[in-house]
């Protein structure tokens, strides 16, 4: 049996042209960035680190945050058995101005209305509303004079209401730690969560 041997002839110069551009290729596919997801992140959060502190070592940088405030409620007086109902902004409960309190605001959510308390004085119904806070901003006619009633926008709940005894409190209410900005704080602290600072 003959085996035939064939011999590829091709020309020397050819060959190391494709091997030529084949390295050339892969060089530049090998030198390509490949970003990630995680790559962005963390380059995102380094530039801002950056942008927001100083090269110096120990430096702080201004931070823009607001300190976290609360409401400190003082009962000043209390008035005991006090007799109250609720009215609506109906005509014929009010005047040609049903809308607007005696003291020229407008009727919302919280108002009653007394004679014995002047305008913008809190109060606090516990028994009947916790810890709400209403204010004073309307009158009763002056056959009351030791009455609260309650506004209400529905003559349904004003009737469900009814009439009622309650104790009320007299109350000062204090805005603690107020809000405040553009304070220089260390960078470590810039991510911190907000703490009262008394």
């Amino acid at each position: 049996m003959k085996f035939f041997h064939y011999t590829l002839k091709v020309p020397f110069e050819k060959v190391k042209t494709v091997v030529a551009v084949s390295a050339i290729v892969a060089v530049t596919v090998a030198s390509m960035p490949i970003r990630t997801a995680n790559a962005d992140v963390s380059s995102d959060s380094s530039s801002t680190s950056a942008a927001g502190a100083s090269d110096e070592p120990g430096s702080t940088a201004p931070v823009d945050f607001v300190l976290p405030t609360y409401d400190k409620v003082t009962v000043v007086k209390s008035y005991q058995y006090v007799p109250m109902s609720a009215y609506t902004s109906r005509a014929q409960e009010t005047d040609s101005t049903p809308f607007i309190t005696a003291d020229g605001s407008h009727v919302r959510d919280g108002i009653i209305a007394a004679n014995f308390l002047p305008f913008g004085t809190k109060v606090r119904i516990p028994s009947l509303f916790g810890d709400k806070i209403f204010e004073v901003h309307d009158r009763m006619n002056k056959r009351y004079p030791l009455k609260v009633d309650v506004w209400m926008e529905g003559l349904g709940d004003a009737l469900q209401f009814g009439v009622k005894y309650a104790n009320i409190e007299i109350v000062k209410v204090e805005t603690i730690n107020a809000p405040t900005t553009s304070q220089t704080v260390h960078p470590a602290l810039a991510g911190s969560r907000p703490r009262v600072i008394r």
